[in-house]
C-alpha cells in the first residue's frame, strides 16, 4: 500500500457531536502512508466548521470546502468529483458520525489491488449506540450475489463502508448525470460498480455504525420491525423514488446492461401500467433482495403499485 494516494470524502451536516472523534479515527488508520481527508461542509449551521478547522490547524492532510447546503446526494458526488480530478489511487466514503477502526482501510486496499479494472470494496458493519457501545449486531451480511437485479432495488452497500479504486471512480464521475432523480447514492454506486466492473464485499465489520434516530438506515431489527420501518419509508414514496432512479441510471448507463439486463428493467417500468401486468412481472422477475422474506416484500410492494412512477 506504500505510495498509494488515497482520498476519504466526508460530507459534513450539522455534525458537531461526533466529527471529531470520526475524523479522528480515519487519520489513525493502519499502514497508509498518504491519507487526505476531504471535507465539505454543506451548510452546517452548528459548530461543524469550528471542529473541523481545529483539527485542520493540527493536520496538514485535511483539506475542507465550505459549501452551500447542497443535500447529501448532491455533496458526496461533488466530492468524488473534485477528489477524481486529483487523480487519486484510491476514494473511501465516511459518513460524519461513524467510527473506523484501525484496520479499515488497509483491509479495503489489500482487497482492491488485486484489480486493476473498475472495482469497488464494500463491508458490514457494527452497530453501536451513541457512545459506540456494541449492541451485539452488524449491519446486513452479504447471502447473494451482488448483482444489477440486486442493487437495482435494495441500498445494500451503504457509503460509509464504499471504496472505489481509480477506474471506479471515473466510472461514476464520467457517466453519471446529477440530477435530483438520484435518490440514493450509495444505492447509485453499487449499481455502477454491478454493471461496470467487480464488487468486493467483506462480511467483517471494520466499522463501528452508530445506530440512532438521524440514520436513514435502520440495522439489527426483527423481521417484524424492519417490516414496519419499510412501511414507514414506503409511505413516504420511496419505491416510486428508487424507482426513478433505476430509470435515470439506464439511461446513463445503457451501453453497459446486456439485453437481458434491459429486458427486465423495461418489463419493470412497462408492467407498472396495470395490475395483472403487475402480477405477471413479479411471477417472473429477476429483480431481489439479499433476504427471501425481503424480495417477497418487494414483490407485494411492487403488486400494490409502491414502485409505480406518478
Amino acid at each position: 500500500m506504500s505510495g498509494n494516494r488515497i482520498a476519504v470524502l466526508l460530507s459534513a451536516y450539522n455534525g458537531e457531536r461526533y466529527i471529531e472523534k470520526q475524523i479522528e479515527s480515519i487519520l489513525n488508520q493502519d499502514g497508509i502512508d498518504s491519507l487526505t481527508i476531504i471535507i465539505r461542509n454543506d451548510g452546517s449551521k452548528d459548530n461543524t466548521m469550528r471542529v473541523i478547522e481545529k483539527l485542520q490547524a493540527d493536520h496538514k492532510n485535511i483539506e475542507v470546502i465550505d459549501g452551500k447546503n447542497k443535500g447529501l446526494v448532491a455533496s458526496f458526488l461533488e466530492l468524488l468529483k473534485y477528489a477524481y480530478e486529483k487523480e487519486y489511487d484510491y476514494y473511501a466514503f465516511s459518513d460524519q458520525d461513524d467510527y473506523w477502526l484501525p484496520e479499515k482501510l488497509s483491509i479495503a486496499l489489500q482487497s482492491l489491488e488485486r484489480h486493476d479494472e473498475p472495482c469497488m470494496y464494500s463491508a458490514c458493519s457494527k452497530i453501536v449506540d451513541d457512545d459506540l457501545l456494541e449492541s451485539g449486531s452488524v449491519t446486513q451480511t452479504k447471502l447473494k450475489d451482488i448483482t444489477l437485479y440486486n442493487s437495482a432495488i435494495q441500498n445494500f452497500c451503504p457509503g460509509h463502508n464504499q471504496v472505489l479504486n481509480h477506474a471506479m471512480a471515473g466510472m461514476v464521475v464520467d457517466k453519471t448525470r446529477y440530477s435530483t432523480a438520484i435518490y440514493s447514492q450509495d444505492m447509485w454506486i453499487t449499481t455502477v460498480a454491478s454493471v461496470t466492473g467487480n464488487i468486493i464485499f467483506d462480511n467483517t465489520p471494520h466499522t463501528l455504525y452508530r445506530q440512532h434516530a438521524n440514520n436513514q438506515l435502520r440495522f439489527g431489527k426483527s423481521k417484524l420491525e424492519w417490516v414496519k420501518d419499510h412501511i414507514k419509508r414506503l409511505m413516504k414514496d420511496e419505491g416510486m423514488k428508487i424507482a426513478i432512479q433505476l430509470r435515470l441510471f439506464a439511461d446513463c448507463y445503457g451501453e453497459y446492461l446486456s439485453d437481458e439486463q434491459k429486458k427486465e428493467i423495461l418489463d419493470f417500468f412497462d408492467s407498472q401500467k396495470s395490475f395483472p401486468k403487475r402480477l405477471c412481472y413479479i411471477l417472473r422477475t429477476k429483480l431481489y433482495r439479499q433476504r427471501g422474506y425481503e424480495t417477497l416484500m418487494f414483490k407485494l410492494i411492487y403488486l400494490a403499485g409502491g414502485y409505480n412512477i406518478r
